[in-house]
């Protein structure tokens, strides 16, 4: 589903994941993995795909960073002081740190620095460069998907070369964390005029100051990172090269990972089991998805709250074998989802929105339904996978059973991918899908059920629920107050009911050691990767 809040928000969770292999592991290796899509612009402060923002992170730094432990290092900054009434941020920059300055500026930057442009450019980092970057990401002209994480800034003003000072309107707990996310990249001002409106849409209009530089962008290819030789920062950096494949169809990827083609991949726990020599790879299993019932309400009779009510009232699911081996969803926000650093659900809670059994209210809103819908028998198709099938026939006879012969449904089987197209498009009227949390911010994850989605759900009261999340980001009290309020708000109305959750997997091969990533699939990072 159409995720719109960035996963940036998510860094204020500093938990990692970082896998050792067996073995000294060597540096400058060349490593690979594959992304989902090709990205469109890398410029920092526009960056949306998850693809535009992993790359981002490794070939960008910002003031402060953060390491393989999830907590925050110095970046571009050397030190920070914060005020005492947490309103004020001052940076000193190291003196050291500079832009990758290399053969593909040349015909941007030659006309002007003449054939020593490499030299004759000003390199230096400087700390107009994040003044320049901040009013980028705050002009709205710019459409920003990381606006909202500065929305405190009052201002920023660059008393000398080495000094940044930012000034908050009101506290923000997650500040520190904002300016690790590609939107508060450091962004050269002369340069990007230079470029005359295309920056980041090519190799040689794209200037690095991270452990990586663009160095190869093939179209339908694959795009690569070379190591920063001039790069200054809290710590070495390893591989020679990084380089990220394009992999739209994700069934080649399991395949490419057992032949040694990529070193690192996320995999559904399908395709985690499917893969042979597990005991080959490093994984860390993320409870991130939660398998449910979608109603499409661009049908006509599933755009009927009560019908889609008597549905959900009418299950009982320890009458049926759930699939897998995860446990029965209490909630629809899986257990990965955190606010700040704590679970958005403790450990066995359920949602108190979850609608529940009742086979007398289930039978009285499906009779009701029928008369608001001036029809006399319901008849609706539920798509699933293969080895859900199962499953999804138990449901549907106790839907049968309880609301009895005036509801009338069929089970179609349809492969993983026919099933994605299916929903993405539009094309069902239910549908057991895997609802996945791209990062661990709950916030992210409720996201998805707003415009754009893909059943067809619309109400004003939800969007107003959104908006809060945004403006109640630095409190996180408040924030968890909103997002157990929308929560509760999809279940009440059976806008989609939760089966079950699954698992996820990032995945390396073991013969490497750094790979590390933390809250997102946007933020994998390879500047500590070893391989033996």
């Amino acid at each position: 589903m159409k995720t719109k809040i960035t996963a940036v928000l998510l860094l204020l969770f500093c938990f990692a994941f970082s896998f050792s292999g067996c073995g000294k592991p060597k540096a400058g290796k060349a490593f690979a993995m594959p992304i989902l899509e090709e990205p469109v612009s890398l410029d920092p402060q526009i960056a949306h795909s998850s693809a535009e923002r992993l790359i981002v992170s490794n070939c960008f730094e910002g003031l402060v960073s953060i390491n393989a432990e999830g907590k925050l290092v110095n970046g571009a900054a050397e030190s920070y002081t914060v005020s005492p009434d947490g309103l004020t941020y001052r940076f000193t920059l190291r003196p050291d740190t500079e832009w990758f300055v290399y053969s593909k500026h040349a015909a941007l930057l030659k006309p002007i620095y003449g054939k020593d442009y490499k030299d004759n450019f000003p390199q230096k980092i400087k700390a107009d460069d994040f003044v320049f970057a901040l009013q980028r990401v705050l002009d709205p002209q710019t459409a920003s998907e990381d606006a909202y994480l500065f929305s405190a800034v009052s201002s920023v003003s660059a008393p000398n070369d080495n000094t940044l000072e930012i000034t908050l309107s009101y506290p923000d707990e997650n500040f520190l964390y904002a300016l690790t996310s590609p939107g508060a990249m450091p962004c050269n001002r002369e340069f990007f005029e230079l470029t005359g409106g295309r920056y980041g849409l090519e190799t040689g209009y794209l200037l690095c100051n991270g452990p990586f530089y663009v160095s190869s962008w093939l179209e339908k290819t694959s795009i690569k990172l070379s190591k920063n030789e001039g790069y200054k920062g809290e710590g070495e950096v390893k591989p020679s090269s990084v380089t990220l494949y394009y992999n739209k169809d994700k069934t080649q990827i399991p395949e490419k990972m057992a032949d040694e083609v990529y070193d690192a991949a996320f995999l559904s726990e399908k395709e985690w089991n499917a893969l042979p020599r597990q005991k080959k790879y490093n994984a860390e299993s993320l409870t991130d998805t939660t398998m449910a019932f979608l109603f499409n309400q661009r049908d006509t009779a599933l755009a009927n709250e009560l019908l889609r009510s008597s549905l959900c009232r009418a299950l009982i699911f320890e009458n049926t074998h759930l699939p897998g081996d995860m446990p029965r969803a209490g909630s629809l926000v899986p257990p990965f989802c955190k606010i700040g650093a704590e679970p958005f659900l403790k450990e066995g809670e359920a949602s108190k929105g979850l609608l529940p059994y009742s086979a007398k209210r289930a039978t009285e809103d499906f009779e009701e339904a029928l008369l608001e819908l001036g029809v006399t028998s319901v008849d609706v198709n539920i798509l699933c996978t293969e080895e859900n099938k199962t499953f999804v026939q138990e449901v549907l006879q106790l839907w049968q059973r309880t609301l009895g012969v005036k509801f009338v449904g069929n089970v179609t089987v349809l492969p993983d991918n026919e099933l994605e197209t299916a929903v993405r498009d539009g094309n069902y009227q239910i549908a057991l899908y895997p609802v996945r949390a791209a990062s661990a911010f709950t916030p992210d994850f409720l996201e998805q059920f707003g415009a754009g989605n893909y059943m067809g759900f619309e109400d004003a009261k939800y969007t107003a629920f959104l908006d809060r999340m945004h403006r109640e980001k630095s409190d996180f009290s408040k924030l968890r107050a909103v997002c157990t309020e929308a929560e509760n708000y999809l279940l009440q109305h059976a806008v989609l009911l939760p089966v079950q959750y699954e698992n996820n997997y990032f995945i390396t091969n073991r013969d490497t050691d750094g790979i590390y990533f933390y809250s997102s699939r946007d933020y994998v990072y390879f500047i500590n990767a070893g391989k033996k």
